[in-house]
Parts: C-alpha cells; sequence; structure tokens
C-alpha cells in the first residue's frame, strides 16, 4: 500500500538554546555533516515514498535553504514531491490543519508522520507492512506519550483534524481524547533512535555515541541524502593527533583532537587540543586553546 509523508519541522523547540536561537531543530547539523531532518527524509526517500509535506516556521531561513534544491532528495518531481508548507503554527495539530489541502490532494491512502529533529535509519516498508497486517488505525515507533514516528489512513487524520481543530497537539491532545475508540499497535525496534527536543543532553549524547563504529552504520547504512557542499576532504598536518573522533570535509587539522566530532570547513590549530567535544561549522580553535568537555 502506498503512502505520503508529512514532517513537523516547525519547531525551533527551546530545550535547545542557545543551539536553536537562530535555527529550528530539524535544521541542527549533526554528526558533522548533515541536518537533522536528512534523516526522516532519507528514510522516506529510501522506502519509495516521493510525496513529502514540510511544515516550517516563515522565518525559519537556513531550513528553507537546505530544502530548497529538492533534487538531492531525488524529490523533483512531476508526480508528487518535496512540498514545503510555510506558515506559523501553534502545535502539530495546527500544522496538520492548516495544510488540509496538502493531505486532502494526497493520493496515496496512509501518512507516515515523523518528526523532522529525530535523528534515526528507519525501514519504512516494514512499518508499513506491520500497520497492515495489525489492521491498525495508527501504528507508531517510541515513546507511547511522545511518538518518533507514527502511521495513520488518510481519512481518519482528516476526521480528527476536523474534529478536534481547536486543540494544538495531534498526539498528546486529540489521540488521547479517543486514545480507547482507536486500534494503536506499536511498532518495536532496537535500532537507535534520538529525539533532539528531548534537550541538549540527547544532542550530545547522539554525537557520541556515534563515535562508536556500529552506532554510526546503525545511523547512516544505505546512505543518508544531504545538501551537497563542495568542500575539499580534510587536511591533516604532522603536528595533529587524531583519537577516536569524526572529522568532516574541509577542515584542516593541526592540534590534537580527542573522541570529538569536528563539523564541516573547521580549523584546529598546531598547539590547541579539542577532547569529548561537538564542533559545529566553521569553527576555528586557536592554539593554546583547550576545549575539555
Amino acid at each position: 500500500m502506498e503512502a505520503f509523508g508529512f514532517i513537523f519541522a516547525h519547531d525551533w523547540i527551546h530545550s535547545l538554546d542557545p543551539l536553536t536561537l537562530v535555527r529550528p531543530a530539524a535544521s541542527l547539523p549533526v554528526l558533522g555533516k548533515y541536518r537533522a531532518i536528512d534523516f526522516s527524509l532519507s528514510s522516506f526517500v529510501r522506502a519509495g515514498i516521493v510525496r513529502i509535506g514540510v511544515s516550517l516556521d516563515t522565518e525559519a531561513v537556513s531550513l528553507l535553504d537546505h530544502l530548497r534544491i529538492a533534487s538531492q532528495w531525488d524529490l523533483d518531481k512531476k508526480e508528487g514531491g518535496l512540498f514545503i508548507l510555510p506558515g506559523k503554527y501553534l502545535g502539530t495539530l495546527d500544522a496538520l490543519f492548516k495544510n488540509t489541502t496538502f493531505l486532502r490532494r494526497a493520493n496515496e491512502e496512509l501518512a507516515i508522520i515523523a518528526w523532522g529533529d529525530c535523528v534515526y535509519n528507519i525501514d519504512f516498508h516494514e512499518l508499513l507492512h506491520y500497520h497492515i497486517d495489525k489492521a491498525a488505525d495508527i501504528t507508531f515507533i517510541g515513546d507511547p506519550e511522545d511518538p518518533y514516528i507514527f502511521v495513520i489512513n488518510k481519512f481518519l487524520l482528516l476526521e480528527i483534524l476536523f474534529a478536534y481543530k481547536d486543540l494544538r497537539d495531534f498526539w498528546r491532545d486529540a489521540v488521547a481524547s479517543i486514545r480507547s475508540d482507536l486500534r494503536i499497535e506499536q511498532f518495536a525496534t532496537d535500532i537507535p533512535m534520538y529525539k533532539l527536543s528531548d534537550g541538549l543532553e540527547t544532542f550530545y549524547r547522539l554525537h557520541m555515541d556515534a563515535l562508536d563504529l556500529n552506532v554510526y552504520k546503525a545511523l547512516t547504512q544505505n546512505m543518508i541524502l544531504t545538501k551537497l557542499r563542495d568542500f575539499p576532504p580534510a587536511k591533516f598536518s604532522t603536528t595533529c593527533r587524531i583519537t577516536d573522533s569524526m572529522v568532516s570535509d574541509g577542515c584542516i587539522i593541526g592540534g590534537h583532537v580527542i573522541h570529538s566530532v569536528v563539523g564541516r570547513n573547521s580549523i584546529i590549530r598546531a598547539g590547541a587540543y579539542v577532547e569529548n567535544s561537538i564542533l559545529m561549522q566553521d569553527v576555528v580553535v586557536e592554539e593554546g586553546a583547550r576545549l575539555i568537555n
């Protein structure tokens, strides 16, 4: 059975301040070279889901710039494609309700709803088959009170939206109000998943966990698609020492980097020391500086 996708990417999420002072959580750089939203987009595309709506804030310039070339995710389609849905949204229910035109026009019967701040690598084919086999009204992954993803029939989705349009949160308010009337199933998985809205500790744990090769492979296998950037390969000088770290394209490393993630186009000069840290893009660590977490 075919499905279309919808990604919530409009929330700035203050639990992640100061990282989200100038960008929504879905636009946060992760693992050196990706944005958080790349993981849900890539899972959709690998499953052959090519009609995807993304709700985002009208002021989310960095996210708009990241998504503006749909061909990066093979979503420049005549039928379907990537739909940018900007607006001022009060919550997840409001984001869905204000985009009922997109929902109605989708030809697919099922909707997969995801949060753009979640980092995972899921086979949506398995999720859809499970949902159908269980004859469920809704199938979700994650916390029953705060899921990462859920599947729902489009017409049931629209019915709930119009019945509870004055509420704010689709899952915690609308679904919670009628949970006893629905057949709701949980899809269990042991793959690593991280919801960045849980706070800075989760953001940090994601990066430290990903320094384990097994976790990194689980998160990035089958390729995570992202916006292409023309940076040269990282350059390592004779003075550098790299241990158990992730260094991105465009970096110049002269100092010591221990158990850390270094974002694109960053410079760590000779005599600098970085340990247990996450560096974003375009960071410069000067000679003699010590960053230890």
